[in-house]
């Protein structure tokens, strides 16, 4: 996972310098103009993104005195950790018009995860393997800036599990949900920009279950929705961005 992040960063800082060559050298021989003003977000994107997340709840797979038949109580897990991938979208904004619309995807490795242990040896594991999302933006520009509100569907990877002395509770399985949030995005160049975003993605109440036991929840543990907190940094790249002729 450290390879894929280390990876995905260097990926981001090749393409952040290649690109601002590619697009300054046309300008430095006089033929285009780097910048653009009107119209500069309409076009299809793509780029890659690195971030942080953390569990919406502190108590998930928490067990308290009555659970489990009365074993050593658990408080809880707290997943968190970082994600990183890459997104492609398409924007639209109307000639003139400081409002854009578009539509985002993109899909995430995930290192968010909690684990942790009661004084009886019951086990807890708590994690958020991958994340995707299938997004609207609605954002309002003031020239090279974009403000936007995001949100739609979201999918994901989820691994739970506690080991106990009366079962061994699991879910290990791809479930969908939402995802809400929004950012701010800057265009450096015509056709690169530097955004930052925070989405909440919910996936839903996953309960792990033990085949004999049955789930976690009915035998007095606490199930919480599997959400999380993201904050993310990245970069697009918009290939197809008209330049407008020096004169």
């Amino acid at each position: 996972m450290k390879k894929l992040f280390a990876g995905l960063a260097g990926l981001a800082a090749v393409s952040l310098l290649a690109i601002s060559a590619n697009a300054a050298d046309l300008s430095a021989f006089g033929g285009y103009k780097d910048y653009t003003p009107a119209a500069v977000w309409t076009g299809f994107y793509a780029g890659a993104n690195l971030g942080y997340g953390w569990g919406a709840s502190s108590d998930q797979l928490a067990c308290g005195a009555a659970c489990l038949g009365g074993l050593d109580g658990f408080g809880g897990l707290t997943p968190s950790g970082w994600l990183g991938g890459v997104q492609a979208g398409y924007n639209w904004q109307g000639l003139g018009s400081p409002f854009v619309l578009g539509v985002e995807t993109d899909v995430q490795a995930s290192s968010i995860q909690a684990e942790g242990s009661n004084a009886g040896g019951d086990t807890y594991h708590s994690s958020l393997q991958a994340l995707g999302t299938l997004r609207g933006r609605a954002g309002y520009a003031l020239d090279r800036s974009l403000l936007y509100f995001t949100g739609g569907l979201a999918w994901g990877k989820i691994h739970k599990e506690a080991a106990t002395a009366s079962g061994d509770f699991v879910s290990d399985i791809n479930t969908t949900g939402y995802v809400l949030g929004g950012g701010f995005e800057y265009k450096v160049k015509r056709d690169l920009s530097l955004k930052v975003e925070y989405q909440y993605v919910n996936l839903g109440k996953n309960d792990p279950a033990d085949p004999v036991a049955g789930t976690y929840s009915a035998n007095g543990g606490t199930v919480r929705d599997d959400a999380f907190n993201t904050v993310r940094v990245g970069v697009n790249y918009f290939p197809f961005t008209a330049r407008e002729p020096l004169k």
